[in-house]
């Protein structure tokens, strides 16, 4: 009878994290379904609760440390816009569609259409509409910008 009620508890607990998931969509709970879903396999076959419990535990940190962050990757990447993480812009240049005035900031457009709020790298410079700049780093959600040299008539 022992060895029923271990396969039970199994069985709910593997029932009870996939609906979780199910109504969570957090990809956390899939994978104690999975150690839940070995627990059961190695009470069906009649080994004891602690080797269980070792199977549940093993296979829930396998599981969450090999698939998860492949799972979330691939459906990260299939909808909406890629993630850009906030150093990838920086190298970049960019035009400066609204002044940077000194200590303040304007805003650059980087790339074919990537709106950033932007400082001057330099507190004291002025940034013109129109100029091309560099991002030399990020600051949250601000760009930090230098102004690049014109290679004719060189304007700073």
């Amino acid at each position: 009878m022992g060895e029923d009620l271990d396969i039970i508890f199994w069985a709910v607990a593997a029932a009870a994290a996939f609906l979780g998931e199910i109504f969570t969509v957090s990809f956390f709970l899939l994978f104690f379904c999975a150690g839940a879903l070995v627990a059961l396999v190695i009470a069906a076959l009649g080994f004891g609760v602690g080797l269980q419990v070792a199977g549940f535990v093993a296979a829930t940190v396998l599981s969450m440390a090999l698939l998860r962050p492949a799972i979330v990757n691939r459906i990260s990447l299939r909808g909406g816009e890629r993630y850009e993480a906030r150093g990838s812009i920086a190298g970049r240049s960019g035009v400066v569609t609204a002044p940077i005035e000194p200590g303040a900031s304007g805003t650059v457009r980087i790339g074919s259409g990537e709106f950033w709020s932007a400082r001057a790298v330099y507190p004291d410079q002025r940034i013109e509409a129109g100029a091309r700049v560099r991002v030399l780093d990020t600051d949250g959600l601000t760009a930090l910008v230098e102004l690049l040299e014109e290679e004719e008539g060189g304007k700073r």
